[in-house]
């Protein structure tokens, strides 16, 4: 018998690709906002914003963030209100999860961070480790 494929296999597909041209190879866990974490250098933004945009097409940002949908909103208000120079990415829900980005550009330009995560799971426990696992986050 084949095992049932869940919910959130085309996230985790999605993020694979993503990690795979990723510009940087280390990425850390954010416990604050249960995410994967990355920083690169400012110099390597404009290809990693390409490499996201693949992932999560919609991109919000301050002045057009009062147009999102509600449970972006309050997405981003669990995050952190975003401040010029962010952008919250965020994917088409699957099974009333969304994958998402928030990109977070150093003050100084020399670096972006970048948190990449899923909202809206009811199966944290079983999730998050494989999320982990694309981005080798032991």
């Amino acid at each position: 018998m084949a095992t049932p494929v869940e919910p959130w296999q085309p996230i985790l597909d999605a993020f694979t690709q993503l990690r795979a041209a990723w510009p940087a190879r280390e990425w850390t866990w954010d416990h604050r906002f249960k995410c994967a974490t990355s920083a690169i250098p400012g110099d390597a933004a404009t290809s990693a914003k390409t490499t996201l945009l693949a992932a999560t097409p919609s991109e919000w940002d301050a002045a057009s963030f009062a147009t999102a949908p509600a449970d972006i909103r309050a997405l981003a208000e669990r995050c952190g209100e975003l401040r010029p120079g962010q952008a919250l990415f965020t994917g088409s829900p699957v099974a009333g999860m969304t994958p998402f980005a928030m990109w977070w550009p150093w003050g100084d330009g020399s670096k972006v961070s970048i948190r990449l995560g899923v909202a809206g799971s009811d199966r944290q426990k079983d999730l998050f480790p494989l999320l982990r696992g694309i981005f080798g986050i032991v």
